[in-house]
Formats: C-alpha cells, structure tokens, sequence
C-alpha cells in the first residue's frame, strides 16, 4: 500500500498545527464522499482543491486523515497521528477518509479496495478491530452518500484488494491463572491478551487511571494500558525502570489493595469568568486574565497588563487552547476566546484552587 505524501501532492504549509493523537486514542474510522456535485479532478489535484476549500473555512488543512481517488491512489491527509477534522466529536477517535467522488457517482474497484486497505493497516497499527462508520454515523448528514453509506453497512468488502494468502495465527491459549496472584511478567507484553490485563484494567479505574481508557479494560494489553500503570508508578514516587509502565509484582500487589481515601477538598478560590470578556472588549477581569496565561505559561502579552482583550490575548489564548482541545469551541481549529470552562482550567494550572 503506497500513500502519497503531503509534499509529494502539493500540500500547503499548516495554518497552524493540527494536535497529536496517539494511535491508542483511535477507536472508529469514518468514511466521506465530497457531497452532491460529482468529481471530475484526478490526480494531485484532488487533495489540493480540498485543501484549498479547508483552509478557506478557517481550519489548519485538509481535514481528513486521507483522501482516496478514484485511481484506488491514497494521499496523506492528517495522517495516522495528528486530529483530523471530519466529523465534530469524533476527531480524536475517528480516522476519516474520504473517497473522492461526489452525487450519485459510483465508486470504482480501485477506490474501495484502497479504502480498505486503510482500515486494515489502521486496525492493524492500533492492534484493535476499529468500528465501521459513513460520516452520518456521527452527524446528521447525508455524507458519505447512499452507495459509499450501503459499502460500509455491508462491512466494507475489499472488492479486487488481495487479502493476505496466509491466515493471522491464532492467539496462543490463555495460561492458568487463578484469577488474583500476580501472573507473572510474561503477561504483560504489548498486543498479548491475558485474562489478568482485564482485571489489570479494572483495578487501574478504581485507583483513578480511567482517564486513560477510551474503551473499557479488556484483555489485551495496549498502550493505554502501558501509560494508565506508569501514572500508577509514578504517583507511588517510583521512576526510572521502576516506572516503565510494566507492573511487576509490587505494582500488582499495590494495585490489587483498596485505595487509599482522597482528603477533602480545599475551598476553592477560582473564580467565574464574566460573559462580558471576550475578544475586542474591555472589562477589569482582562487584566486577571493576562495575568493568569502569563504565569501558567502561555505568555508573552507584549505591553502592560491592560483591560483590554486584544489581539496578543488571543494569541496567548489560541497557545492555550492548542494544549486543551477539548476546551476549543466546536468545529474550530482557531479559538480567540476562553470561554467559562477554559477560564477554569486556566486557573488551575496558573496554581489557584
């Protein structure tokens, strides 16, 4: 499977850069079409005429992770590692790809079997089954159109791409394992299923890891897995290779006990942010605001400290919202304004509680 890069195709430069999602984070891959009007490029041209029309909205570049053409040729996108911009709430989970046809057009043996192909090494480089999805899976739209959309509901069949001739190896069989002793070290290794991972898993969300898991706990060990132990590790003050993210039996034995009560709360200090504090305005919790980007390190806002919101506010806010995307306004690869919730968390990491 050979993928055309973004400088082979003519991509332009970034209008900023698209956050890093790890391969553990995607769980979906979605499938778009162009929309009612049927294609008629070829070539480079495809991906450019995309990517044109993407940053003209305002986003960083061409949206999807890939863009296949109806040659079966794949151009990188986004690529496997950085958030795509395809389908609002799915973006981080989702690879998207769109097969460039548009209307009614049919797509060709070429174009399908491509497709494929990517989900397949998508699957295959995430060590998961990813779920199946047309772009109207995750937002009432009319995308990926009626042909694309009965493709994947029919499972995606590859059409003329070969499948491997040789059948994957089955799982080796799951050693004995009396359910709560330490397993041994042998079952932890990365892709390697073992009933103690699940309880692994279990015990890591009652300890407070969840956060790690996009997908419950299950019996492969993955890289969530990995980092949920090595923040376990470190929060028992262990580092180095006592903090790899392997649990040996000191890390099982913590890990299995109760955890250990959390003390109350302080009274919180963070205070709420006036809806009237936004771009262009002028208001006294400007001044704090700055203030507050400054120390948690989003500076600098060249000039004095003001009630204005200008525009070197914006840019310390945008170096903000680039760390925390998930506090970004919907749909946008560019945020000027903080909002309540980001106004919170800026608190916190400015050191107020």
């Amino acid at each position: 499977m050979k993928i055309i890069s973004r400088s082979q195709w003519g991509a332009r430069p970034w209008n900023g850069t698209p956050n890093h999602v790890s391969l553990s984070s995607r769980t979906e891959f979605f499938i778009h079409y162009d929309g009612a009007t049927p294609i008629t490029r070829t070539g480079s041209s495809v991906p450019q005429a995309i990517d044109r029309q993407h940053q003209n909205q305002g986003w960083a570049g061409i949206g999807y992770n890939f863009v296949v053409d109806q040659d079966g040729t794949i151009y990188e996108g986004r690529g496997w590692n950085l958030q795509g911009a395809h389908c609002p709430n799915h973006n981080v989970s989702g690879i998207g790809v769109q097969i460039a046809i548009g209307g009614d057009q049919e797509p060709s043996a070429k174009a399908l079997a491509s497709a494929r192909a990517l989900y397949d090494e998508a699957c295959q480089k995430t060590g998961r089954t990813l779920a199946k999805k047309g772009h109207r899976d995750g937002i009432a739209t009319a995308c990926p159109g009626p042909r694309l959309y009965a493709w994947v509901k029919a499972g995606m069949p590859a059409g003329d791409y070969d499948e491997p001739s040789s059948p994957a190896p089955a799982p080796a069989p799951a050693p004995s394992w009396d359910g709560k002793s330490f397993p041994g070290a042998s079952a932890f290794k990365l892709g390697q299923s073992h009933p103690a991972v699940t309880v692994l898993g279990q015990r890591l969300v009652a300890h407070g890891y969840g956060r790690f898991y996009k997908e419950g706990p299950g019996p492969r060990f993955t890289e969530a897995d990995k980092d949920a132990v090595q923040a376990f590790q470190k929060a028992q003050g262990w580092t180095g290779s006592d903090a790899d993210g392997y649990p040996g039996a000191e890390t099982w034995k913590r890990l299995i006990a109760a955890p250990k009560a959390k003390p109350a709360p302080k009274p919180s200090t963070i205070v709420a942010l006036n809806s009237a504090v936004k771009p262009g305005a002028r208001h006294a919790q400007v001044k704090e605001l700055q203030q507050l980007l400054v120390k948690a390190g989003y500076g600098p806002i060249p000039g004095a400290y003001s009630t204005y919101y200008g525009t070197e506010t914006q840019k310390a806010v945008a170096r903000f919202h680039n760390k925390n995307p998930h506090l970004r306004a919907a749909g946008k690869s560019y945020d000027p304004a903080i909002g309540k919730q980001g106004f919170i968390e800026l608190q916190k990491e400015a050191g107020r509680k």
